[in-house]
């Protein structure tokens, strides 16, 4: 288990942008975030549905939910979800979709954890009424 405040290795690279998360004869997701995390599965497929999103959004979602750690918590940053994504680090696109995520509820920026410390990152959620 890694600790909180421990730099994230980068992010597995996604090929497919706008691939929705599919299942599996078993009754999974096919993606590597939900054989660990069904939470992550969900999200994932909450985010797939949401029609108001741009198709890139599932792309950069994956990517964030490729870095989750404790606590439903993506430790990664816009640069980094470019470089997995294959584009230019200073690309704006995936800052753009990420602030979009979180006015649609999907994410929100740093979170306390259970000793009440600040920890820098994205805490990962199903809004209302998606769940």
């Amino acid at each position: 288990m890694t600790e909180l405040t421990q730099p994230q290795p980068e992010a597995v690279r996604v090929n497919q942008a706008a691939e929705p998360p599919t299942r599996s004869p078993h009754g999974g997701s096919n993606s590597a975030s939900a054989a660990r995390n069904p939470f992550l599965d969900r999200w994932l497929a909450a985010i797939a549905s949401d029609v108001s999103l741009p198709p890139e959004t599932l792309a950069v979602a994956k990517v964030m939910a490729l870095s989750a750690g404790i606590g439903r918590a993506s430790f990664t940053d816009w640069q980094r979800i470019n470089a997995s994504l294959g584009q230019e680090r200073r690309d704006l696109t995936s800052m753009k979709i990420m602030s979009e995520l979180r006015s649609k509820g999907y994410i929100d920026r740093n979170f306390y954890d259970g000793i009440g410390l600040r920890r820098y990152g994205w805490t990962l959620l199903i809004p209302e009424g998606e769940q």
